[in-house]
């Protein structure tokens, strides 16, 4: 029996990823903060598509929380899809950015996403045929102000992914990696993208249509993976423009959206952790 492991899966683009999963008869190792529902979910969704579906509760953005995860997993069971899902996004300036939020942001989009995928690599390779799916941003492709680290670490969830994928091309594991533009997640990310008007809401996609469109093109082998049409053109925006040009108006577009200043003593990983909000 195989399974499929899925970070930042209680909500939004994760939880999306577990049902479309479930529904292709794919068993299921959801993992996300403790305290999310995740047994109800599991039991949900064992109920309703007939397949195994196991939880871990942990905090990935702690490297030994990452290790034990791993251990845990190849202690148990035999993975040939890993989806790394989970990452913290936001809209606010660098000087009202808590080093706790940068911290988090970083251990969890970039050094979360790659210790997973490199420690379960060999257990990937073992499989007939294995897939990575890792989740980046349209904004990896070009630097914006007012959104902290966070596209700079969605560019290396970019970079990271392409350059395994073509170490990997012609071995049973592929990997992929989607770009999507903003995702209607949650409150936070519904409110911050109407701040934006017209062009936000043309842009904004909904989980399940993500996850179907990741899922399918993964399975399919796609390299890159960019949903939707309005997502397509602002994708071929962003390449063709220079980045003296982008990054003036990307960041005059984000700054309409900005949070309001934060404590700076500290960041509740429960109220942004795990979740993809993607722009």
């Amino acid at each position: 029996m195989v399974f499929t492991l899925i970070t930042g899966a209680s909500t939004g683009l994760g939880r999306a990823f577990a049902f479309d999963c479930a529904a292709k008869g794919m068993n299921l190792i959801l993992a996300a903060l403790p305290g999310e529902n995740l047994d109800m979910l599991c039991q949900e969704i064992t109920q309703t598509y007939g397949v195994q579906a196991v939880f871990y509760e942990t905090d990935l953005t702690q490297e030994k929380s990452v290790e034990d995860l791993v251990s845990w997993v190849l202690g148990n069971y035999r993975v040939n899809f890993l989806i790394n899902n989970a990452g913290i996004g936001g809209t606010r300036s660098i000087f009202h950015a808590p080093i706790s939020l940068v911290d988090a942001m970083l251990r969890l989009n970039v050094l979360a996403t790659s210790l997973l995928t490199c420690s379960l690599l060999p257990e990937l390779q073992s499989h007939p045929q294995s897939y990575v799916l890792n989740v980046s941003s349209i904004i990896a492709l070009s630097p914006v102000a007012n959104k902290m680290v966070y596209p700079a670490s969605k560019a290396f969830v970019y970079s990271f992914s392409r350059g395994l994928y073509q170490e990997l091309k012609g071995t049973n594991t592929h990997v992929s990696v989607v770009l999507p533009g903003p995702i209607a997640t949650n409150a936070s990310v519904n409110s911050r993208i109407k701040k934006q008007g017209w062009l936000g809401r043309m842009m904004l996609l909904y989980p399940e249509e993500v996850a179907r469109i990741s899922l399918e093109q993964t399975l399919r082998k796609r390299s890159v993976i960019i949903p939707g049409m309005a997502n397509k053109l602002n994708w071929l925006l962003l390449i063709l423009f220079p980045t003296k040009f982008l990054l003036p108006f990307l960041s005059r577009r984000f700054y309409k959206e900005m949070e309001a200043p934060a404590d700076p003593g500290a960041v509740s990983l429960s109220a942004v952790s795990h979740q993809n909000s993607n722009h």
